[in-house]
């Protein structure tokens, strides 16, 4: 009798944890309904557990998400009108006319991000670490007046300790240094010891999000900053898909080769990643940054020799923002392009809008080709990408497997507008991390990307439903089930 009494008990509490837990979750995630079945599935068969990882990792629980994460700058007349003043509106308004299609993106892209667009900008590709970093070196190693580096993942490996041994250096001739990195990302519960000379000569080093600063970082667990910009005397900019680490080097024996992009610019467009640093910093600081104020330091004339004829965007989101700028950015390159539309992404698992786009693109004679890697550093991530990929291909997308790993995240359209940045095409980048895009509009450019895909193409399998339906069944369901999850992967 008591065994059934306890048997009843235990099985009447677990049943109204479950609701409980549940109905929280529905309440938090009402606006997500994808996030919510997959947080739903979670709780019932894990309910104690999965409420758990839920407080550390559900998008519910975002301690004081506007006050905190979203640090505007603040309204200062030199500031915008030495913004305004320099750029040129009828450079704008003349691209606008010429490229009614790309002139939607550009548009909505300003009313809702405020991204602004210059026309002053050079712009360097940079398709492998190889490449990028002896060029970032001698930029580094040239500053005069400040460096300022925000990096998801900064690497206690050869590469982050050179790079660290040169921030010290430059801190030590007097040049103010500035390093943001994620704590999760650089996996740095505590202060990286990477960082100690460098704070020694000066310079001054933070943590993004540290998880054991106080009680309410640890709800804000699943929030990660995965930017990566650096920024060299207000006059030099990158921006792009890789880290500082030996594996972008091309040194991590799993997964290679490793492909990437980044992006090196100049001229007015680096004003606006240097801006978004120094809102980062304010956050990662706990406190506003005036010096951002400090117009000649940090946002210096662009000398006319310097000048190129790019237009540039530069382009933020995260879950400091009300909608996702990124995601509406994309769709708005997919429903405009009227040519062909070429995407690559490590981790895909677009929302319904997202493949309805494509679908809509494909079926509407566009060329739309989506890459993606053949080897991935995240196996739940890649099957669910797998299935994603399938739905993709029936709609009439081209799908490509990279042979190795694809990091890449860029697009390029109708040979005009190319997309370089740190968002793939998935759930986490449009809705918990902190990115950032550049947006270039410009025929040479997007044509040397277009070159850059088809190579990329040629070192790729081009998937077919048979391929699919010779891995089997099991791999079907494999596929299937995780896209389950890819809503809060």
């Amino acid at each position: 009798m008591l065994e059934k009494s306890l048997d009843l008990f235990f099985s009447v509490t677990y049943i109204g944890l479950t609701i409980v837990f549940v109905a929280t979750v529905v309440f938090f995630e009402r606006k997500n309904p994808a996030s919510t079945i997959a947080w739903v599935l979670v709780l019932v068969f894990l309910p104690v557990i999965g409420f758990v990882g839920y407080l550390f990792l559900g998008s519910g629980f975002r301690v004081n998400k506007k006050k905190k994460y979203k640090i505007k700058a603040r309204s200062d007349d030199l500031y915008d009108n030495h913004i305004r003043r320099h750029l040129n509106i009828a450079d704008a308004l003349k691209f606008i006319e010429a490229h009614e299609n790309a002139a939607r993106l550009m548009t909505y892209l300003y009313n809702e991000g405020e991204s602004v667009y210059t026309s002053d900008n050079r712009a360097e590709v940079f398709i492998d670490g190889k490449t990028l970093f002896p060029r970032m070196i001698e930029d580094l190693k040239n500053a005069c007046d400040h460096i300022h580096l925000l990096y998801f993942i900064f690497n206690n490996d050869r590469l982050g300790r050179e790079i660290a041994a040169i921030l010290t250096r430059k801190a030590k001739e007097g040049v103010e240094v500035r390093l943001i990195y994620d704590s999760v990302g650089s996996r740095a519960f505590f202060s990286p010891p990477i960082f100690r000379k460098l704070r020694q000569a000066g310079g001054e080093v933070r943590g993004f999000s540290p998880i054991f600063s106080n009680f309410d970082s640890r709800f804000r667990l699943n929030y990660r900053n995965h930017r990566k910009i650096a920024v060299i005397d207000g006059r030099v900019g990158y921006v792009g898909g890789m880290n500082i680490g030996d594996e972008y080097l091309g040194r991590n024996k799993r997964l290679t080769p490793w492909r990437d992009t980044h992006l090196r610019l100049t001229g007015s467009s680096v004003w606006f990643l240097q801006e978004r640093f120094l809102m980062d910093w304010g956050y990662s600081s706990d406190m506003d940054f005036d010096e951002r104020l400090n117009v000649p330091k940090f946002f210096p004339e662009c000398r006319s020799a310097d000048e190129g004829r790019l237009g540039v965007q530069i382009v933020s989101g995260g879950p400091d923002t009300s909608e996702s700028p990124l995601k509406s950015a994309l769709l708005t390159m997919i429903n405009s392009a009227r040519r062909n539309i070429y995407l690559q992404s490590p981790y895909f698992s677009p929302d319904e809008s997202i493949m309805d786009a494509l679908r809509i693109a494909a079926r509407s004679e566009v060329d739309v080709r989506l890459m993606l890697p053949a080897l991935s550093d995240h196996w739940l991530s890649h099957m669910s990408t797998l299935g994603y990929a399938r739905q993709a291909l029936e709609s009439g997308v081209r799908v490509f497997l990279y042979h190795g790993f694809l990091h890449a995240k860029a697009a390029v359209s109708d040979g005009l507008v190319t997309s370089i940045g740190t968002a793939n095409i998935n759930n986490r980048s449009y809705l918990l991390d902190f990115e950032v895009n550049a947006f270039i509009y410009d025929a040479g450019l997007a044509a040397d990307y277009e070159k850059i895909f088809l190579h990329d193409q040629s070192r790729s399998t081009e998937l077919t439903l048979e391929w699919f339906t010779a891995k089997g069944r099991l791999a079907q369901s494999v596929y299937n089930f995780t896209r389950l999850f890819a809503p809060i992967m």
